[in-house]
């Protein structure tokens, strides 16, 4: 039994890193906790397989193994982070939608950033403040941004690193290698 812990880990470590990225745009820190996890239980699994005593070929059939599951990883990666970001869109396409209405006519930039509005043109009334504040929170977006290009959603956040979405309100496709989900949102 002790013997098979280590493929039970391997195996399980990397479906963990694989499905992590289904949580990537809608769960930031579920995503990071199943990928550092499941990177973590492969490479202490691994190790384990490398440096017992098992034979050449066995070690040779379990790297061959990993190198088949990380270019699955690698292959699936793009569709798993685009449908993690459509399951968000899914799940708030309600709020998004009145939230976007709300903006999409404004003709100046605003930004929503925790309980502040930068609204310098004055173009929204105080209720339209108050309800952009709690669809923020509800979306659980750290900011919303409305420019002359779309409406941004900002999901996650550290630093310099962004991820989110966006609601492309111009004509034509956005020229700056945004990567289209459905109809006019955009990664």
């Amino acid at each position: 039994m002790a013997g098979k812990i280590k493929y039970i880990g391997l195996a399980l470590g990397l479906f963990s890193t694989t499905i992590s990225f289904l949580f990537f745009g809608r769960q930031h820190e579920t995503f990071q906790m199943l990928l550092f996890c499941g990177l973590f239980l492969c490479l202490i699994s691994y190790l384990t397989i490398l440096f017992s005593k098992e034979t050449i070929k066995s070690k040779i059939v379990f790297t061959l193994f990993v190198v088949l599951a990380a270019t699955i990883q690698w292959l699936t990666e793009p569709l798993f982070i685009k449908s993690s970001y459509l399951i968000y869109i899914n799940r708030n396409e309600d709020k998004l939608l009145v939230v976007n209405n709300m903006l999409e006519d404004k003709s100046a930039d605003i930004y929503i950033l925790n309980d502040t509005i930068s609204d310098k043109s004055n173009l929204l009334t105080q209720a339209e403040k108050d309800s952009l504040v709690k669809f923020r929170q509800e979306l659980n977006v750290y900011m919303i941004a409305k420019t002359d290009h779309g409406i941004y959603y900002g999901l996650w956040g550290f630093l310099d690193l962004r991820i989110g979405l966006t609601y492309w309100t111009n004509a034509g496709n956005p020229k700056d290698g945004k990567t289209k989900l459905k109809d006019n949102w955009y990664y």
